[in-house]
């Protein structure tokens, strides 16, 4: 069988590119064939990838509209991250319907309730209708199955987390001055996230001042997505050159392997105020580092929480588990993740094998066989 996975593919790793690659990974060990449609800034290569045109959105609408037509798959499957993911979600449902096509949509990201909650009468109502195009709904968490329920009463949500093993992801070399910051800092924090202000970046960094007074020479990565604000960024660089912190703290953008820069930490921090699943502390949890979070609506088991937006909290919790210096023991996520994998299996054999799930066949494509625009 194949399925093509949609959404933001590495390079850059995070958040959605990370789960898209562990999902590629354990389908293609259960001998599915995995299609990639990247929507990504990035250009990776390979004869499964189609890259498309992010500048042009007018030239990004019809490559996808000939990609749904032409390309081999008998499943599709989009990843929505969050609110800037959610209306090209919608583009999809639609063209993959127009296409003749099976279409699966996962909300995998945080402030769905927050988005949701935004929409007028009009745009709700544009939602919803899109939405229940699609064949399929996943939600990552509790609260997000409980709005997509609320707003499309009688759709069946399927649910299922976004623990998926990391082990297969092949470790690559970090930066230099990745490298050179990691020697000379003990204890290592790393967080990731974007420069906004849903995730409580500044609040770390404040939270690291105090942390500071008992561990002098510790350091924080903070791996930087493409995404945020220009504003908020230099109110970040701001607040660390303003408490003293340029050679604690380490920003970085474009890191070729987060696995590798976590496996070496100490502890992984998630300071958002909003959030989904978060796929970095699932990858912690999966590797036995230790991982501290704020209280948002869903964390694993195993994860340490903090109040959310309260530095002196993350402090003494941060503090807490460096003090443990716990033994790195992985959690059951190994059996949660082979679950998820049946899980997704199951959710798509139920679309293809459901009587109002369009066939096989290509509209509008000329030739069979695997195209990309």
């Amino acid at each position: 069988m194949k399925v093509t996975l949609i959404g933001h593919y590495p390079p850059p790793f995070g958040g959605v590119a990370t789960l898209m690659k562990q999902m590629e990974a354990a389908l293609s060990l259960k001998d599915w064939e995995v299609g990639i449609f990247n929507l990504g800034s990035g250009r990776p290569a390979g004869d499964n990838i189609v890259n498309f045109n992010t500048s042009n959105r007018v030239l990004e609408f019809f490559q996808l509209l000939r990609a749904f037509a032409c390309w081999d798959a008998d499943i599709f499957h989009y990843l929505s991250a969050s609110y800037r993911s959610f209306w090209l979600g919608t583009v999809c449902i639609a063209l993959a319907r127009l296409a003749g096509r099976n279409i699966v949509v996962s909300f995998v990201g945080g402030a769905f309730r927050d988005f949701v909650g935004s929409l007028g009468p009009l745009k709700l109502a544009v939602a919803k209708f899109f939405l229940r195009m699609a064949h399929g709904l996943v939600a990552c968490n509790s609260e997000i199955e409980e709005i997509l329920s609320s707003v499309l009463p009688g759709t069946p949500i399927y649910r299922m987390s976004n623990c998926f093993s990391p082990r297969e992801a092949e470790r690559l070399k970090l930066p230099s001055v990745v490298e050179e910051f990691l020697a000379s800092h003990s204890p290592v924090i790393c967080s990731t996230g974007a420069a906004s202000s849903e995730y409580g970046l500044l609040s770390a960094v404040q939270a690291l001042r105090t942390l500071k007074e008992r561990y002098p020479d510790v350091g924080l990565v903070i791996v930087l997505t493409k995404y945020g604000n220009e504003s908020y960024e230099r109110e970040l660089h701001g607040t660390i050159a303003s408490l003293g912190l340029e050679e604690h703290v380490l920003l970085q953008r474009n890191l070729p392997d987060f696995i590798s820069l976590l496996e070496r930490s100490n502890v992984l921090l998630r300071s958002t105020l909003a959030d989904g699943d978060s796929v970095s502390v699932r990858e912690a949890l999966f590797l036995g580092v230790p991982a501290v979070a704020s209280d948002t609506a869903f964390r694993p088991e195993g994860v340490v929480l903090f109040r959310r937006g309260d530095p002196s909290d993350m402090a003494e919790k941060l503090r807490r588990v460096l003090e443990e210096k716990r033994e790195r023991v992985p959690s059951e996520s190994e059996e949660e993740a082979a679950e998820n994998v049946e899980k997704l299996l199951r959710i798509y054999r139920a679309v293809l094998e459901s009587k109002e799930a369009p066939g096989s066949e290509r509209r509008f494509c000329a030739k069979g066989g695997r195209s990309g625009p």
